[in-house]
């Protein structure tokens, strides 16, 4: 399977899973091991979102052209505000950043904003950046921090099928 097609499969395999979260929270099967209360799981994924943002400067210094786009196959996951001022994550792809500011279209659609649909262009700020992913030229997925920690949580065989797409570290050797 070539590194397109790869990331095709792997966009379809990233919607269900959001759709599935979003509609189960942030467990979406029998626990496997991993955080099994609220609170260990929000602070999974606050552990998880911390250390993306470590790397989100080499990420973009990386993912970024000279005009500021992003590479193909790479993504941003944000919050933004929905109904009653709840935050929402979703994934932003493709982005850039123009006059210092970011830009893209949802990737998927998002579950408490209703003016927003999946497509639209889309404006946020650094601090809006919970986390990102690549794929790399070896097929597999970087970044995905929050992705890694919940993958415990996850369903045995969904759990399967997107360990074969992560990278063994979210990072690249040459970081």
């Amino acid at each position: 399977m070539n590194w397109k097609m790869r990331g095709r499969v792997f966009g379809l395999v990233l919607l269900s899973l959001n759709f599935v979260a979003a509609n189960a929270g942030y467990s979406v099967g029998p626990a496997q091991g991993g955080p099994t209360d609220t609170q260990s799981r929000l602070t999974a994924i606050a552990t998880a979102e911390e250390q993306a943002r470590v790397h989100h400067a080499a990420f973009l210094d990386f993912g970024l052209d000279d005009n500021g786009r992003a590479r193909p196959n790479a993504a941003l996951k944000i919050t933004m505000a929905g109904y009653g001022g709840d935050e929402e994550t979703i994934w932003i792809t493709p982005f850039a950043i123009r006059d210092g500011r970011y830009v893209g279209l949802l990737a998927n659609e998002p579950n408490s904003i209703d003016a927003k649909h999946v497509g639209d262009a889309v404006a946020f700020e650094a601090a809006q950046v919970r986390d990102w992913y690549f794929i790399g030229d070896d097929g597999k997925m970087y970044g995905s921090y929050t992705t890694r920690a919940i993958l415990p949580e996850m369903a045995p065989k969904t759990a399967r099928q997107i360990a074969q797409i992560l990278s063994p570290t979210p990072t690249p050797a040459h970081w």
